[in-house]
């Protein structure tokens, strides 16, 4: 008995101790995997949103540079008219060629012929 080591005695209060800290440990431990769960589900719909979201913004780029050579194009065009609106006769121009065909035709004027003239002439020297 000499070399026989004393047995430790066993509290009961710390036993319960031991089991209740046991259980605490077990309870953390496992709200630590809801919350690893809940983060994991969180980060993989962040990823799914961020690529939803690259998807819309590549679209939506591309609708912009659209947009932006339809509007170079119809600039261009507008100058084209713009060019051509110029080289064309303005209305008080129009109005003045009008006055002169007006003046030269013949069917609205009365132009009197050189014999006409001779004859009209002859009479009022008689």
């Amino acid at each position: 008995m000499v070399f026989d080591k004393p047995k430790p005695t066993v509290d009961t209060e710390t036993v319960r101790r031991i089991n209740d800290n046991t259980r605490r440990i077990r309870v953390i431990e496992q709200r630590l995997d809801v919350i690893d769960s809940r983060i994991k589900g969180i980060e993989e719909k962040m990823i799914d949103e961020l690529q939803t979201l690259k998807v819309t913004f590549d679209r939506l780029y591309e609708q912009v540079r659209e947009l932006s050579m339809e509007v170079k194009n119809m600039r261009g065009s507008l100058l084209k008219f713009e060019q051509a609106l110029e080289k064309a006769a303005k209305k008080s121009e129009l109005k003045e060629i009008q006055s002169l065909l007006d003046l030269y035709n013949p069917i609205k004027s009365k132009f009197v012929t050189r014999d006409e003239l001779e004859r009209i002439l002859e009479r009022k020297k008689e």
